[in-house]
């Protein structure tokens, strides 16, 4: 993501025009007039680089610094001093301060400065990191199943070019980002920007601002010139999740810089030259949006020149537990908690429910029951209610295949519909008539699922409306 710089100056116009310098290169910014203040926000939230006023209203500028030092001491920190007072500024470097700016300052100086930064103390601190990270973030794409091996050859194999253009596909909570992550961390491109976006959680307006930039006043509220995240992945990855839900105005502009590899800020009028690796990510069916006519045929051929399929943790179950007691080790020692496994109660319930929401949803569960849990192994109070709940809400079902088509007035077409049904309602039972969550569990678009449910009359759950136990009934059988 964007270089976090942090403002700290009493000086009201001082803050606002470095902030607005600062905005219009591409960085995120945040200001603050009182030491304190920044304290309370840095200890929450961090930051890159700290521009800060030696001299603050309500506490001494060294003292700040030696907080910073305490809180992260890979934060770079640039004191401004009011002109001759340099012994300040050199103590200020002493105490780990990485430079120092004179006031009134000049803002290409302080431009370059900042480059100098990134270039050299930053980058450093962020690709050791890297490397102490590079390990453990393989890891977390675990499984000994076949299909999982397969997705870390692929990883292998699409981190040894630098330019491919790769498609992951899979559910949500798969771990698609995680991936490509993991590509740009084995790729050439590891010491350079990883900047991701999801295509689903913007408007369609704000997307192409933030991925393409734009110019003063190229609509109401650009105040300024901003870079965007194609710019700043500049040499790096670019990872574009959610793809699928792009419009077909951003295709087109996406399928221009696939080809030509440059494009134009949001009312620019000259092309700019990008280098950078896309890697898009989607668990939507882009094969029949083409056939709906509302994804280009040329955009999916070229982003889809490698692709990795994620599979959903239910077509490998037997990777729950590796999951699971990988995740524990994460959260125990996060947590300090002495907890070395799980009750055998814990892990059948664990290994029995579906997990409509993958890896991540297993995660989430795991991290919730070390907090929860005050013994030393997992039980089964400190899991979700959901999954102590589900053999209650599910159906059992176990249809005695007899040989339907020896009875006299056998009809294969009403056979097929009653099986169909059958497997709808005994899934939909599953997973508590949420569709969404159906239709992951059948392979099937939440479209597709709705065109079944309305064949079979199940567009709502029949236990409202009180007939289910008649569904259950006749379950077991078929149509004479």
């Amino acid at each position: 993501m964007a270089i976090e710089i942090l403002i700290v100056d009493d000086e009201d116009m001082i803050r606002w025009t470095l902030r607005d310098f600062l905005e219009t290169e591409g960085y995120k910014v945040y200001e603050f007039p009182r030491g304190k203040d920044f304290l309370s926000f840095f200890r929450e939230r961090g930051g890159d680089i700290v521009f800060l006023d030696i001299r603050l209203p309500d506490v001494f500028g060294l003292d700040v610094l030696s907080e910073i030092q305490s809180i992260d001491s890979s934060v770079q920190v640039v004191i401004m001093t009011a002109f001759g007072d340099v012994e300040t500024a050199v103590t200020a470097m002493k105490h780990g301060a990485c430079d120092y700016i004179s006031k009134p300052y000049d803002l290409a100086e302080i431009n370059h400065l900042i480059k100098k930064i990134i270039d050299t103390s930053l980058l450093k601190n962020q690709l050791t990191l890297l490397k102490e990270k590079i390990g453990e973030n393989f890891n977390e794409i675990l499984g000994d199943h076949p299909k999982m091996r397969t997705v870390r050859e692929h990883i292998s194999l699409a981190s040894q070019s630098d330019s491919t253009t790769i498609l992951i596909r899979g559910e949500s909570g798969t771990g698609k980002e995680l991936v490509a992550r993991q590509i740009h961390l084995q790729s050439n491109r590891r010491s350079k920007p990883f900047i991701d976006v999801n295509a689903a959680s913007v408007s369609e307006t704000l997307l192409e601002s933030e991925l393409f930039g734009h110019e003063r006043g190229a609509f109401t509220d650009a105040l300024h010139q901003k870079k965007g995240l194609f710019e700043l992945a500049h040499e790096g990855t670019l990872f574009l999740d959610e793809i699928g839900d792009l419009s077909p105005h951003l295709q087109a502009k996406l399928l221009r810089v696939l080809q030509e590899r440059r494009f134009r800020r949001v009312g620019g009028s000259s092309d700019i030259n990008v280098d950078v690796r896309i890697i898009t990510a989607t668990n939507a069916d882009l094969e029949i949006s083409m056939e709906k006519g509302v994804w280009r045929r040329d955009l999916f051929y070229r982003l889809n020149v490698f692709s990795i399929f994620l599979p959903p943790l239910r077509e490998h179950p037997e990777d729950i537990m590796l999951l699971a007691k990988f995740f524990l080790e994460k959260f125990r020692r996060e947590f300090s908690k002495e907890i070395r496994g799980f009750y055998k109660d814990s892990s059948d319930l664990l290994q029995a429910y579906f997990y409509p929401g993958n890896v991540r949803e297993l995660k989430n569960l795991i991290e919730r029951a070390t907090i929860l849990e005050t013994g030393n192994q997992i039980s089964v109070s400190s899991l979700p209610e959901e999954l102590r709940t589900q053999r209650k809400n599910q159906v059992k079902f176990s249809p005695v295949i007899e040989k339907p088509w020896e009875k006299p007035g056998f009809k294969i077409r009403d056979y097929v519909n009653s099986l169909e049904k059958q497997i709808l309602v005994d899934v939909l039972n599953l997973a508590g008539w949420k569709k969404n969550n159906a239709a992951r569990m059948l392979g099937l678009t939440r479209y597709a699922l709705r065109h079944h449910l309305q064949k079979h009359g199940l567009e709502n759950n029949p236990e409202e409306k009180g007939d289910l136990s008649t569904l259950v009934k006749n379950r077991g059988g078929f149509p004479p």
